[in-house]
């Protein structure tokens, strides 16, 4: 399971190394940075000439989930910070091309599970590779309501995520799976 720039990560190595897994997950994964046209300019120069000067990745917290432990979490964890460099953000720029550019290939049972009024990673990149990945492999489920961290929103919000994650775990993805390893 990959959630965000895990995402981006996992669904590069799964497209690379289908050998390697039996299925992926997907949980609002970065596939779409969303960028204006200054930031793109500004990240050409800026990974060339200073890849490893950080700024304030703009991320609003408050934008994670509708669940305010979750936040207040976010906000106290002292490993958190707000911080993104240069080289950082042209490994997601490029990787989320490349990833994306590559979904006909996915040769793995995926499950794509994302926020459809996701506020941190632009939900076009999940829609995308929804498109453009097979069907037969790739089954994906818009929450149109729910914030980017699907998995950690309000109770009732996140128990109809994790009913669609269980179903897809107990049945095709299993299938499929075990269908690619005989049954390990």
């Amino acid at each position: 399971i990959g959630h965000s720039l895990g995402g981006l990560v996992a669904l590069g190595f799964a497209l690379r190394h289908p050998d390697r897994i039996a299925g992926l997950v997907l949980s609002s994964p970065a596939l779409a940075p969303g960028l204006s046209v200054f930031q793109k300019a500004l990240l050409a120069v800026m990974s060339r000439l200073a890849p490893d000067v950080t700024v304030s990745n703009g991320l609003d917290p408050a934008k994670l989930s509708h669940d305010p432990a979750v936040v207040r979490a976010y906000l106290d964890d002292p490993l958190v910070h707000d911080r993104i460099s240069a080289r950082l953000a042209r490994f997601i720029v490029d990787g989320a091309r490349e990833a994306l550019d590559s979904a006909p290939a996915l040769a793995v049972p995926t499950l794509l599970i994302y926020a459809g009024d996701d506020r941190l990673v632009d939900p076009e990149g999940s829609r995308r590779l929804a498109r453009h990945a097979p069907p037969s492999l790739l089954a994906a489920h818009e929450y149109p309501a729910l914030w980017h961290e699907i998995l950690n929103e309000t109770p009732a919000e996140r128990a109809a995520v994790l009913a669609d994650l269980d179903a897809w775990l107990a049945g095709t993805g299993r299938e499929k799976a075990q269908g690619r390893t005989g049954g390990r």
